[in-house]
């Protein structure tokens, strides 16, 4: 039997000192030395087979996004990537961009966050913790009315507001998030149309996959 043989070498090995009267073996498996652990080991009174016990080993499955904040909430895999759909984010390689309209997350010409940009942001935060070591960077944006140090401001407070609703009511971690107000300079539509100011009203989020 092996587990006979081989707890006929370990003891041979271990008891080396008692036989060091006996003669020199080839090897664990050398027929003299089986005989040679067997009889050791009905001097010892110790005959006792290896006992192998079974252990279940419990594989827990990977969860996407563990909330840095320490609160327990996860978001899975899919749920990730229904709020990406919902909010419209584009992917890269190495990052998540999301962009949200000012008209739904703020009054006209306010910073302070609508109750009913709750669902928009609590889709932004998903998406965040499905990228738990990565950094996040949130930008303000405005149209072109107002002058130009108004504007920056504004697109600065509302850039802050965002991030303190992502760290208060999400459990986001505050260190992972950076902000900055562009005020009026990067456009992405034509300022002299009402369509065109309301596209360029936005809050621009870049979600790193890593650090």
């Amino acid at each position: 039997m092996f587990r006979d043989r081989l707890a006929g070498a370990l003891l041979v090995l271990a008891c080396a000192p008692a036989l060091a009267a006996e003669p020199p073996y080839a090897g664990p498996w050398d027929p003299a030395t089986e005989a040679a652990a067997e009889a050791a080991v009905v001097r010892m009174g110790a005959v006792r087979a290896l006992e192998i016990r079974p252990q279940v080993l419990k594989i827990v499955g990977l969860a996407v996004g563990i909330s840095s904040g320490g609160s327990g909430i996860v978001a899975t895999v899919q749920e990730v990537h229904q709020a990406m759909q919902a909010l419209g984010a584009t992917e890269s390689a190495l990052e998540v961009k999301v962009e949200l309209p000012a008209d739904v997350l703020f009054d006209f010409d306010k910073a302070d966050v609508r109750p009913d940009a709750a669902q928009a942001l609590g889709r932004l935060a998903t998406v965040i913790r499905g990228y738990p070591t990565g950094r996040v960077a949130i930008e303000g944006h405005t149209d072109a009315k107002g002058n130009d140090a108004y504007n920056q401001k504004l697109s600065e407070r509302r850039a802050e507001s965002v991030k303190s609703w992502l760290v208060e009511r999400e459990k986001i971690a505050a260190d992972r998030i950076t902000t900055r107000g562009a005020g009026k300079s990067r456009p992405v539509a034509d300022n002299s149309t009402e369509a065109g100011r309301q596209k360029n009203r936005r809050v621009e989020v870049v979600i790193q996959k890593s650090r």
